[in-house]
């Protein structure tokens, strides 16, 4: 046993040494709606410029729940990390949450693994801002091959859209837009019971960001053709979001179709198409320049526009949306980087208006303004433009390669030092396989000779056992007529003379012992015949089973019992005399153990292919603990009947066998003080086997 346990163990121990054995992870567990909802409208208000402390709104908001899961918790600072990083620029406070976020997911990375992949593109960001562009290369392809190697194809599309926008920002659009529409393949493979943000968020934006790249390259009929594709993708989409029933993801799409629109809208107004570019930013301002929707996009959509209308000579209509602008820039109290490209936007829009009036000194300061915050902005991105993030990405496989071969060798000798073990185990093993061999070898013909001899005591015993079966039934048939002879001597003097009560009572006694032997001589010869001289016909079993009834119907009358009949017709091919043998003796077992003034009822049933025959009583039914026993030849069962009938306790295992050898069975169902029924299956033949 020792040995056995010490060998499993090794077993085990390399088993998980060499192809290892993971600890049980925590389940997934999704966010619930309402902090779903929470995110969506927050982000409404910030992005509509509303409000300047985010994180302790979002505070403010999650102190309503309690028992926050991983996902939620890991949401929140993801949120507040990309507030610091987008919106209010603070890299060490963006740290701080994105540290938060790996401590959600440590050891849960197999869980939750989108949201892991996630973490190494945010902690891009933030190197990224911090100029330490290598790391931050080195971030994104780690966060690209752990998706790559754990997540389905749809679930990589935003990060290959994030290392899309690095490119955007790099001024490289068209190694952009390879990216962005790889990122369009790759949600395209999402299935429609995705999230919201996966099958209708995502490929908008990817479709937008695809026009705004040719945009940036002058390409405008190819801008027109994306902001077109992503217009119609969004009002596709419309009746499936209606806006009583999902009012958050409706509210998502008319603010997409006012950023598009206002896309739109511009590029129409470069190409000259003027109408058409009017009422595409009017319908854009309509719909963003309000409370909760995209009112830094309204800006920018008014910029176009005010610019339309100079290039149309309508100072009047550009001089009016100049000071809505001017009145609504100077509130901004957020100053991320669409801030920047606003007022760079606004200081040049105004200073093309005081050129085309003639006021030179505001035309001159705006100039100027315009120019320094361009000239800061073409730094910032000079400082990324020519690092090649290709060739950072191939220097950080090659080291993660090299990582690789250094670990293959460590497994390369992990995995000899493994197989030294097992060639080791295993040789003890065939050594001790071999020496138990040798001796089940000598059990093996030990058990041989033993057989052999049990083989001549079996042949012995069969041959005794049916020399006593012939006795028995010598002694049994030599007994017959004796006994017969003394039960009519017997009968003979009970009708001749005048005997006295005594005398009468003793040769009375003569006649009940002589019937009882009688049949237990019977019965004697019946044991182990159950089978031979097994002759076939066609027998009517209702009929067959009134005729048990009527014989016996005299002995019930005896103890004022009542025998009741079910039937109907059904054929049998059987043994006429043996199956009435079997009949008698069920039926009049009924009758010995049931009561006086009781009930005996007979039921014949067709089925299919067999016949059901019970017999039920209610008299004193069978204890538990004869049940086992009841239909074995030589039983303890036996038991008197309610009137003190003599019990032989051979009538059951004779029936047994004569019911077997018709391919039939017999079983009964009893409770102990209420009655038992028996039940005899015969198949029903066509002709006799």
């Amino acid at each position: 046993m020792v040995k056995s346990l010490i060998a499993s163990g090794i077993f085990l121990f390399l088993g998980c040494f060499l192809f290892g054995c993971d600890a049980t992870q925590e389940e997934y567990e999704p966010m619930r709606p309402e902090i779903y909802e929470l995110y969506h409208s927050s982000n409404r208000l910030l992005n509509s410029g509303a409000l300047p402390n985010y994180p302790a709104y979002l505070d403010s908001l999650y102190s309503q729940f309690s028992g926050l899961n991983s996902l939620e918790q890991w949401n929140k600072y993801l949120h507040i990390a990309l507030f610091y990083i987008n919106f209010n620029q603070d890299l060490d406070m963006a740290k701080a949450y994105k540290d938060s976020m790996d401590l959600v997911l440590k050891g849960k990375e197999q869980v939750y693994k989108v949201e892991y992949s996630r973490n190494f593109f945010i902690e891009g960001d933030i190197l990224k801002g911090r100029k330490m562009f290598f790391d931050a290369f080195r971030s994104y392809y780690n966060g690209r091959e752990f998706a790559k190697n754990h997540l389905p194809l749809c679930t990589t599309a935003d990060l290959t859209y994030q290392l899309g926008l690095f490119k955007y920002n790099q001024r490289q659009f068209d190694q952009a837009i390879d990216y962005f529409l790889q990122a369009v393949e790759e949600v395209a493979t999402c299935g429609p019971d995705e999230s919201f943000n996966v099958v209708v968020m995502d490929p908008q934006r990817y479709l937008t960001t695809i026009a705004l790249s040719y945009e940036k390259l002058d390409k405008l009929d190819s801008a027109v053709f994306y902001y077109e594709k992503a217009k119609d993708f969004i009002n596709s989409r419309v009746a499936t979001y209606p806006k009583k029933s999902q009012p958050l993801e409706y509210h998502f799409l008319e603010v997409a179709e006012g950023v598009v629109l206002g896309n739109l809208g511009g590029v129409l107004a470069k190409l000259g198409y003027v109408e058409n570019a009017e009422k595409a930013l009017l319908r854009s301002i309509e719909i963003n320049d309000r409370p909760e929707y995209d009112i830094p996009d309204a800006r920018t959509a008014k910029i176009k526009l005010a610019g339309l209308y100079l290039d149309q000579g309508n100072l009047s209509s550009a001089k009016r949306l100049i000071d809505e602008l001017d009145s609504s820039i100077g509130r901004i109290t957020l100053k991320n980087t669409s801030y920047f490209d606003i007022l760079s936007r606004f200081l040049r829009l105004r200073w093309r208006y005081y050129d085309a009036i003639d006021e030179e000194i505001l035309a001159y300061r705006d100039l100027s303004a315009y120019t320094k915050l361009y000239e800061e902005n073409e730094r910032s991105a000079e400082a990324s433009r020519y690092l090649d993030m290709e060739e950072a990405f191939r220097v950080t496989e090659q080291q993660y390669e090299i990582a690789i071969i250094s670990r293959e060798n460590e497994i390369k000798n992990i995995y000899l030092l493994g197989t030294l073990i097992f060639l080791v185990v295993a040789v003890g093993f065939l050594v001790n396989v071999g020496y138990h061999l040798r001796r089940f070898r000598a059990i093996n013909r030990q058990i041989s000779q033993q057989n052999i001899e049990l083989q001549d005591a079996l042949g012995a015993l069969e041959q005794s056992h049916a020399e006593n079966s012939r006795m028995m039934h010598i002694v049994a048939h030599d007994l017959r007529s004796p006994i017969s002879s003394m039960t009519m001597i017997a009968d003979v003097l009970l009708e001749s003379g005048n005997w006295s009560e005594e005398d009468r009572t003793l040769i009375e006694h003569i006649k009940i012992s002589g019937n009882n032997s009688l049949n237990l001589v019977s019965e004697m010869l019946q044991v182990n015949r159950g089978i031979e001289g097994l002759q076939k016909e066609e027998v009517d079993l209702e009929r067959m089973l009134n005729y048990c009834a009527d014989l016996l119907r005299f002995k019930a009358e005896e103890k004022q019992q009542q025998i009741t009949l079910s039937t109907e017709p059904v054929k049998a091919w059987i043994s006429r005399e043996k199956m009435w043998r079997v009949v008698s003796n069920l039926i009049a077992n009924a009758i010995k153990f049931s009561h006086k003034g009781g009930n005996i009822h007979i039921q014949l049933v067709k089925k299919v292919d067999r016949a059901l025959i019970s017999i039920q009583d209610h008299g004193i039914g069978i204890p538990d603990k004869l049940k086992d026993t009841l239909f074995e030849l030589f039983t303890n069962s036996k038991r008197y009947g309610t009137d003190g009938e003599t019990p032989h306790g051979m009538g059951l295992a004779i029936s047994k066998q004569i019911v077997k050898a018709h391919g039939g069975r017999i079983w009964f169902e009893s409770e102990d003080g209420k009655g038992s029924t028996f039940f005899v299956e015969l198949p029903l033949n066509e002709s006799p086997a």
